[in-house]
């Protein structure tokens, strides 16, 4: 009897190890949301191999950005644009697997640190050389058209759900486990605010402003994403 306990003690430690080894590894929210950009930037990947952004509408896409931009950041964007332009098919491919990368190292536990740096560094670029810094320097920017950027949240994200937390007391919400809620909610206030500001412009307050920015929007875009916005109620 005493055989057959002591075969059973080692059989039921194993079992709350691994229980236990399956508690730790379980995502909390953080890894949840960690997991849904990860989705994103795969998302985006895919996006990147359509057949449109092997050909010349992407470089000339990539080059309207440049529009109303100050010289030192335009300059480039237009170098960028013409380098795409001349080497489509290599360069999109190539920019389509980085995004699958980022999105399949930050699934992975293991190269999650380096993927999320990685995506703040690539994010970065695009927002400059994709984006034109989402115009937000032109003054003829809203939220509607994108304003400040979309590539530039992704950043953010990133920033806010770093896999370490600061010592000391429990942060109140998850993105502050990282940074802290100060820096946390000082960067959400300047993202909303900005979003406000763009928003009450001017050009964006004028009679018909939304249905010209919509219809503009659909200028050199694919056909299945232009097509949704024929049917906006602003049309006049």
């Amino acid at each position: 009897m005493s055989e057959i306990a002591a075969g059973a003690r080692p059989a039921r430690r194993g079992r709350l190890s691994a229980g236990a080894a399956a508690a730790r590894e379980a995502p909390d929210i953080r890894r949840l949301l960690q997991l849904a950009l990860a989705g994103i930037w795969l998302l985006d990947g895919l996006l990147q191999y359509q057949a449109f952004m092997f050909s010349k509408g992407f470089s000339d896409m990539l080059a309207g950005t440049a529009s109303g931009n100050p010289g030192t950041v335009a300059s480039p964007i237009t170098w960028n644009a013409t380098l795409i332009a001349h080497h489509a098919v290599l360069l999109n491919a190539i920019f389509a697997t980085i995004q699958l990368l980022l999105g399949i190292g930050i699934a992975w536990r293991p190269t999650v640190r380096v993927a999320l740096a990685a995506s703040i560094a690539w994010s970065l670029g695009v927002w400059w050389f994709g984006e034109g810094l989402g115009m937000v320097l032109t003054g003829d920017v809203s939220p509607v058209n994108g304003a400040p950027g979309a590539v530039i949240l992704y950043a953010l994200l990133a920033v806010l759900l770093w896999p370490a937390d600061r010592p000391g007391k429990p942060a109140p919400f998850v993105a502050a486990r990282a940074v802290g809620a100060p820096v946390a909610r000082a960067l959400w206030l300047v993202l909303w605010l900005s979003l406000a500001y763009f928003a009450l412009l001017p050009g964006n307050r004028a009679p018909q402003a939304l249905h010209g920015m919509i219809a503009a929007s659909r200028a050199g875009s694919p056909r299945w994403t232009a097509g949704p916005s024929r049917w906006s109620p602003t049309r006049g």
